[in-house]
């Protein structure tokens, strides 16, 4: 293994020596402080990548290695897998006697956590924008480049944010769009089985989308080309998977849309999004606080279900939603609402800041995020709504609780909303019982529980040896996903 470590190494050094100055960049991403002239980098793949590994390997002495990589400390701590490190500084050549003056490009503000380190230019985004738009713009790296450089976004990008700063460039990335229009030679990963051999334009699937979607997105072929193209999906769609790329062209398929404007509601208002609905009849202009479910209470004539059905460029979690562009709010049929708002809504317009897109316009209250919270833990603390509704009125959060962020203020109530969990009163004969206990837990219980900090359903059937089945039937209102444990509240672990 050592052998075949110092091969390239040492090809790497024959190159130098003859006059041609290789540099390798990272792929991962770059402690601060690493060395600004470093030519040549490793990344640490695992937990056997330590200092010795990296010494040996690349024939560095410890003292070098370290005073390279700032981060790494002399008893080696401080390696991170996933992340790369400098193993050459200048070519392998001696360094100047005097220190280069740091070419590094500035880091403007804001930006969001995560950003590679040697990111060299900048794009602050805009209303509108998605991670497509932006990679299209500028034509120079990839998706998974964009996401590698500017993790918070996610994977389905739904963590851009306007007024911030992303990376679209780092030291070799082209500062030009290529200049020939000839498709890729690569294929990109992963794929479904079956996908046509001629593709040479490719998608990536996100969440929320359909196959109406996507052809809708593209309005350069039909849904039976797309099918043919990528089989494995079905005929229903139900083989559609998220981050999966999929051909959305092929030789001879266009590369816009036709520029004829749809035959129907030839008068519709604008702008609108690629797939509304061609029969629609009524539409609003999204305004600031508007949200895909503000207007289904809006409007109050049809469901959220329908509303998505009318305008496909928005997913199920309402990304794709932007200001100022018209949506479709009825068809033939839809009925007319008895009576509409003659005030604006009095959501809480000057709310705390920062907060992420997509927080519910009605909210009433507001928790800012702290190192240790999350979304289970905030629905324990308040015990005064589900997990369900934090996620209803916080639209950036996912079910999984990834864009949860730190530092951030999220909606804990709205009109309606308790201020405290309901009082519970000892029932009839349970005299014994202690207070204050979970609602619906059962009367006769031998051993009781009070739920602290860090509690959850599973961590108390473990520590009681008990089932989560009769768990549930003790204390039935906790619910089988543990999502309405109240902390400070006594529940039932024996009877």
């Amino acid at each position: 293994m050592v052998l075949q470590a110092f091969l390239p190494y040492s090809l790497l050094l024959g190159t130098a020596l003859a006059g041609s100055h290789l540099s390798r960049r990272q792929d991962g991403p770059v402690d601060p402080g690493t060395a600004a002239d470093c030519t040549w980098y490793d990344t640490a793949r695992d937990k056997s990548y330590t200092c010795q590994w990296f010494e040996v390997n690349w024939g560095l002495s410890h003292q070098d290695f370290v005073s390279y990589n700032p981060s790494v400390k002399d008893d080696c701590s401080g390696i991170k897998v996933g992340n790369s490190y400098c193993v050459e500084v200048n070519h392998g050549t001696p360094r100047p006697t005097s220190t280069p003056t740091s070419t590094a490009t500035p880091k403007p503000s804001p930006t969001q956590a995560g950003l590679i380190d040697t990111c060299t230019t900048f794009y602050m985004a805009v209303a509108g924008d998605t991670c497509d738009k932006i990679i299209a713009k500028y034509g120079t790296f990839t998706s998974a480049e964009f996401l590698t450089w500017n993790p918070a976004i996610g994977a389905d990008c739904s963590g851009l944010q306007a007024k911030t700063y992303y990376c679209v460039g780092i030291p070799g990335t082209p500062t030009t769009k290529p200049s020939t229009t000839a498709p890729p030679t690569g294929v990109p990963s992963p794929t479904q089985s079956g996908l046509i051999s001629t593709c040479n334009n490719f998608y990536m699937a996100v969440a929320g989308d359909t196959c109406d979607k996507i052809v809708a997105k593209y309005g350069t072929f039909t849904s039976a080309e797309f099918l043919t193209w990528n089989p494995a999906i079905g005929a229903d769609c139900s083989g559609l998977q998220a981050k999966t790329y999929y051909c959305v062209g092929v030789p001879g398929t266009p590369t816009a849309k036709p520029t004829t404007p749809p035959t129907a509601t030839p008068t519709g208002p604008s702008p609108t999004q690629t797939g509304i609905i061609s029969t629609c009849t009524q539409y609003h202009k999204a305004v600031d606080g508007d949200d895909c479910a503000g207007l289904v209470k809006q409007y109050g004539t049809f469901t959220l279900d329908q509303f998505l059905s009318w305008n496909h460029a928005v997913a199920a979690d309402c990304s794709g939603f932007w200001l100022g562009y018209y949506y479709c709010v009825g068809v033939p049929g839809t009925p007319t609402p008895t009576a509409k708002p003659t005030t604006t809504p009095t959501a809480t317009p000057t709310g705390p800041s920062p907060t992420q897109t997509g927080i519910i316009s009605t909210c009433t209250q507001y928790h800012k995020a702290v190192d240790g919270d999350d979304c289970a833990g905030l629905v324990k603390q308040y015990g005064t709504f589900t997990l369900d509704q934090f996620l209803s009125w916080n639209h950036a959060v996912a079910a999984d609780c990834s864009g949860f962020w730190l530092g951030y203020y999220y909606c804990v109530g709205v009109p309606g909303t308790p201020t405290k969990p309901p009082t519970t009163t000892t029932p009839a004969g349970c005299a014994g019982a202690p207070t204050p206990t979970q609602p619906g837990a059962i009367c006769a219980c031998r051993t009781w529980h009070k739920v602290a900090n860090g509690d959850d359903c599973v961590t108390m059937e473990k520590q009681y040896g008990i089932s989560a089945a009769n768990f549930n039937k003790w204390n039935p209102q906790v619910g089988t996903t543990c999502s309405t444990l109240w902390l400070g509240y006594y529940v039932c672990v024996g009877a």
